[in-house]
């Protein structure tokens, strides 16, 4: 039946017979055109005040125009009523239009050139809505309402927990006025996530919304590329998590997802980029409803379902020292993370971990690992605004021979800013890091000076939680430092991780972004992109091409030596001692099948084996020759024990 407004119930009744009959069919006509104009996107709380900053997305999803001309938007349970929409205003099929309080404000905050409208006398959206307190609706020039929505904050509605205004929006495959009444069929808006972005401007709080755009076409489902080799996975903070009770569950809903799928996407490694909690150690939390020992325990419990089945690494934040937020270096971490904790990181079980730079500590430690596709690994992860001491340290680490071919990484808490350059700590904020260094320190200080870093991950950095900049070391090498960051996002982050994908071609990572909460992927450029890195180092050594450099190859050169170019390391042409020197460089590199040789050859048998080996090259080139003095007594001899 026709919904018509009390103030024109009594008008049908008025009208002439043949007017009657024209009201009817234009009731009928628009009941059959009720679910092409709906509420799709609803931004009720944005951050800071709310005056003049709340909007409403209508939408046609039908396939003819709609005049909306004498339409207004109202909040039914408060009796507010905008001013009419003026005359001649048209919806076209496909086409959103955003209700505003204020054009100017709206288009400080969102940018020009969205299709928008300022309405007078603006509904007040409430910012805690339930079933009797929030019904918004659009009522045509006739009285009836075309659609309403009775949003909530439960009950299946999202759950707008965070620090940033997002607006809540219909997903692709719920366009209609009877599923937007549905709390399920809506999402907060996610930068990157079905044309929803961010935007800081004009000083009206950080939002996240996709005014006047809407999706149509919901996601492929999220599976490994084809034409990756293995990949390895990045949290960012999770300190919003674990300081919410309410939140605690989509932490553990990630670490499940990369034990669930270690296999099919090849996952080698997660790097975890600080803050793990919000307090390091108070009883009385500042945010959040979980004190300091229950929200290390959350964490701990997360983390722990990836022991056995793929190594991670940590590295501290701010938040990970101190009470609060850093008043001193003292840390919890180490009270519930070790080393012995996975097998997979354990030293004393073959894990990763190669060394710390304190005893018992883990904040500042260094890890390796060759790939399937056998690049070599290592990863130095450093303390927060780490110490001079402590950027010395990695400089030992990182500077030595045998990680010279290694992609080496840093994992940090605070190294890359939002506006893609390095971020820089303000004294003023964290006084007790006056020996700490930032992102553009450890870039001079440490990154620059090592041809073999490509990578720098971080966290910390609000906004929108996203930053890319690559630079060139001192000897040419190409770094990727990349900030991500969703922790101010609503629901503590909203579950995403970041995936590279290490291609087969040996030289790309494909960069992906996935929330195991809502079973999405963000697909914009700065979340969906590609790196270029160096190539895999060949190793000329690998002479019986196995992959790998060990005492199979030895014999290889031996079986080669003086007769062959099969054992050419060095690439001259031939097989000599030069090339028995150039396998014992690389000998280990590779990815070994079985275990391999891991003593090299000491000075003295290489000596002797290049002597003997010089010796035989040079008789069996004299005896084709006929030249070697006194051939014809040790010819014999020399041939029989060659045999």
């Amino acid at each position: 039946m026709c919904v018509i407004s009390s103030a024109r119930a009594l008008i049908p009744f008025m009208l002439p017979s043949i007017q009657l009959v024209v009201f009817l069919l234009t009731c009928f006509s628009t009941r059959l055109a009720v679910a092409e104009v709906i509420i799709s996107e609803i931004m009720y709380d944005p951050q800071g005040s709310d005056t003049n900053k709340e909007w409403v997305e209508l939408f046609n999803t039908g396939s003819s125009a709609v005049d909306l001309g004498g339409w207004t938007l109202e909040d039914i349970q408060d009796g507010s009523v905008s001013s009419v929409i003026q005359s001649g205003v048209v919806l076209l099929p496909s086409q959103a239009l955003v209700l505003t309080g204020d054009s100017a404000l709206f288009d400080v905050n969102w940018g020009l050139g969205i299709n928008r409208l300022q309405l007078s006398s603006f509904p007040t959206l409430a910012n805690t809505p339930s079933p009797t307190n929030e019904i918004i609706a659009i009522r045509d020039h006739l009285g009836i309402v075309r659609d309403q929505v009775n949003y909530d904050d439960e009950f299946g509605w999202p759950d707008l927990v965070g620090s940033d205004g997002e607006s809540i929006f219909l997903r692709p495959n719920a366009l209609s006025a009877s599923q937007n009444d549905d709390g399920t069929n809506w999402l907060p808006s996610m930068t990157g996530l079905y044309g929803a972005f961010f935007t800081s401007m004009g000083g009206l709080g950080e939002n996240h919304g996709s005014p006047g755009y809407v999706e149509r076409q919901i996601q492929e489902p999220f599976v490994p590329s084809p034409d990756a080799a293995w990949s390895m996975v990045i949290f960012p903070d999770t300190q919003n998590y674990v300081k919410n009770a309410s939140q605690v569950p989509i932490l553990s809903e990630m670490t499940q997802w990369v034990r669930d799928n270690r296999e099919s996407w090849g996952i080698q490694l997660v790097l975890q980029e600080g803050d793990i909690v919000n307090n390091n150690d108070t009883v009385t939390p500042n945010s959040g409803d979980q004190d300091s020992s229950q929200q290390w325990q959350h964490a701990k419990d997360a983390f722990s379902l990836l022991d056995g089945q793929v190594p991670y690494i940590f590295a501290t934040g701010n938040h990970d020292h101190g009470f609060l937020n850093t008043e001193n270096r003292d840390t919890e971490f180490n009270t519930y993370f070790s080393s012995s904790d996975n097998p997979l990181v354990d030293p004393t079980q073959g894990g990763i971990l190669k060394g710390v730079k304190d005893p018992g500590e883990l904040q500042n430690a260094y890890y390796e690992f060759t790939a399937p596709d056998g690049r070599e690994i290592l990863v130095v992860s450093l303390e927060w605004a780490p110490r001079q001491q402590t950027v010395a340290w990695a400089n030992q680490i990182v500077s030595q021979s045998k990680y010279e071919e290694h992609t080496t990484i840093l994992l940090t808490h605070g190294y890359t800013d939002q506006d893609d350059t390095r971020w820089q700590i303000d004294p003023a904020t964290y006084p007790a890091v006056t020996d700490g260094n930032d992102g553009e320190d450890l870039w001079n200080e440490l990154v620059k000076l090592h041809g073999n870093f490509e990578f720098v991950f971080s966290g910390h950095v609000g906004g929108d939680g996203l930053g890319y900049l690559t630079s060139n070391g001192v000897e040419g090498n190409l770094v990727h430092q990349i900030l991500f960051n969703t922790q101010f996002e609503a629901n503590g982050g909203s579950g995403w991780i970041r995936v590279l994908e290490f291609l087969d071609d040996g030289h790309t990572v494909r960069v992906r972004t996935y929330s195991p909460h809502h079973d999405l992927q963000k697909t914009d450029l700065a979340n969906a992109f590609l790196m270029d890195i160096s190539p895999i180092p060949i190793f000329t050594a690998d002479f019986d091409g196995d992959g790998d450099v060990d005492a199979a190859d030895l014999v290889k050169w031996q079986e080669a030596y003086g007769l062959t170019s099969l054992a050419d390391a060095d690439q001259d042409g031939d097989s000599d001692g030069a090339d028995f020197l150039e396998w014992q460089r690389q000998f280990g590199s590779g990815t070994p099948g079985t275990e391999s040789l891991r003593t090299v050859p000491e000075p003295n048998s290489i000596l002797l084996i290049i002597i003997v080996g010089f010796f035989q090259s040079w008789y069996f080139r004299c005896v084709q020759q006929l030249t070697c003095p006194g051939i014809a007594i040790i010819s014999d001899h020399l041939v029989t024990n060659r045999r």
